[in-house]
């Protein structure tokens, strides 16, 4: 079975995709709800022999989506950002060739992101995909996280 997405999701997934293999990473911020996991998951069908790393705040919500898709992805690690940031020693034994921030705006936090940002600072060749529907964190001074990911990920 094949992910077939959505004219607005396959033109994300393209442009992504495009500044994936470009830049080495990207971002998709569209509402809630139009499939934004849909891209990522799209992804890692159609890259099997990648590992990938998909980070979000809930493993309920990532595996709902795993049981509506009615699909496997062995290439796919997944990891909560509070287990990521409780199991930070465990960061060198990852090894992603891509990694997925889901709601990428809560990388933000005080905690979860210095955990992030030392994953990333480990793994800087791998690519990565931010999804997120509410990029600016309205109680951090207005912080838009799509204008502030290149200095937050570059961050020591």
């Amino acid at each position: 079975m094949a992910i077939h997405l959505f004219k607005h999701n396959q033109e994300a997934y393209e442009a992504a995709s495009t500044m994936l293999e470009q830049e080495g990473k990207a971002a998709v911020i569209h509402p809630t709800g139009t499939g934004k996991s849909l891209i990522a998951f799209k992804l890692a069908e159609d890259h099997p022999m990648e590992k990938f790393l998909w980070l979000s705040p809930s493993e309920y919500i990532y595996q709902t989506q795993l049981e509506n898709l009615g699909m496997e992805f062995p290439n796919i690690q997944y990891l909560s950002y509070s287990r990521l940031m409780k199991n930070e020693d465990s960061i060198d034994s990852l090894q992603p060739d891509y990694i997925i921030l889901d709601e990428f705006h809560r990388c933000g936090a005080k905690e979860w992101g210095r955990s992030v940002r030392k994953l990333l600072d480990t793994y800087p060749e791998a690519k990565l995909l931010g999804l997120s529907a509410t990029n600016i964190r309205y109680l951090d001074n207005q912080r838009n996280m799509a204008e502030a990911s290149v200095n937050f990920y570059s961050e020591k």
